[in-house]
């Protein structure tokens, strides 16, 4: 992690769209268009989760290798558009286990990763990917951030900003329709008890499962209060800057991390 001072403002894009269903050669013709699109408009874009192939089980079998095409094509759009990079996708480590990983990339193409702590039961996700067995804290351009990838949302203690370690969380997400009042809540809960800013980023449309995905997708300040929010169901793009001062203002006016309770996470 870096240990240089934050830019004063950081101008951030986030990326709500559909995804093609396994559909990897599809799925990145689309992010180099996007990037393409908006790369004069902010300094890091934002994808959401298992953004080649959509949350999808038979995805395991297109897990990009450890450096393979999908991990070529990233670093080289962040180059050649001189902008940074999130999201998440799958990818087969060395050792042959499959992650949900967090990317994050630079604009030298430098690639800084953590994988999805939380694996969805409910969706069989156990079944395919692994669990990141340690928590990492991404840095972009001095901002210290907290990469989580969907589910983990519902881990308070996993996103604990513990004595004020991260400045920013991103949670990238296919959160289905019938659990989006709890997407909205929790980005919200998140940002306010971490003292934080926060991108929560979800995808809309269908997938043959039959779920839909609405998206409301936000940035927002530590207050918890909008930035941008994202008109329901609309593949859009939210644009917002945030401004480091009025974080560190707020963080020494109310100083509630020091009275924090601390935990002890218990990894294997």
């Amino acid at each position: 992690m870096s240990l240089l001072s934050p830019s004063p403002t950081l101008r951030v894009a986030a990326v709500q769209c559909s995804i093609l269903w396994n559909d990897v050669e599809g799925n990145c013709q689309r992010i180099r268009s996007y990037v393409a699109q908006h790369a004069h408009e902010a300094e890091l874009i934002i994808f959401p989760e298992t953004i080649t192939t959509g949350f999808s089980a038979e995805a395991a079998q297109l897990a990009d290798e450890d450096r393979g095409e999908v991990y070529t094509l990233l670093t080289e759009l962040a180059k050649e558009y001189q902008v940074g990079l999130a999201g998440s996708y799958l990818t087969r480590a060395s050792d042959g286990k499959i992650y949900n990983m967090f990317f994050l990339i630079d604009e030298q193409g430098q690639m800084q990763r953590q994988p999805k702590r939380h694996l969805f039961a409910p969706g069989g996700e156990r079944e395919f990917v692994s669990a990141a067995t340690e928590r990492q804290i991404l840095s972009f351009h001095g901002w210290r951030i907290l990469p989580i990838i969907c589910y983990d949302m519902r881990f308070p203690v996993w996103c604990r900003n513990v004595h004020n370690e991260y400045d920013l969380i991103i949670c990238v997400a296919n959160w289905p329709r019938p659990r989006r009042r709890v997407f909205s809540t929790l980005l919200r809960a998140r940002a306010m008890e971490n003292l934080a800013y926060m991108v929560g980023l979800n995808r809309v449309g269908t997938d043959p499962q039959g779920l839909v995905y609405t998206g409301d997708s936000a940035i927002l300040n530590a207050r918890g209060e909008a930035l941008a929010e994202a008109e329901e169901g609309a593949e859009t793009v939210l644009v917002a800057t945030l401004d480091y001062a009025p974080l560190a203002d707020l963080r020494h006016k109310f100083p509630v991390w020091e009275d924090a309770d601390s935990f002890t996470l218990d990894l294997p």
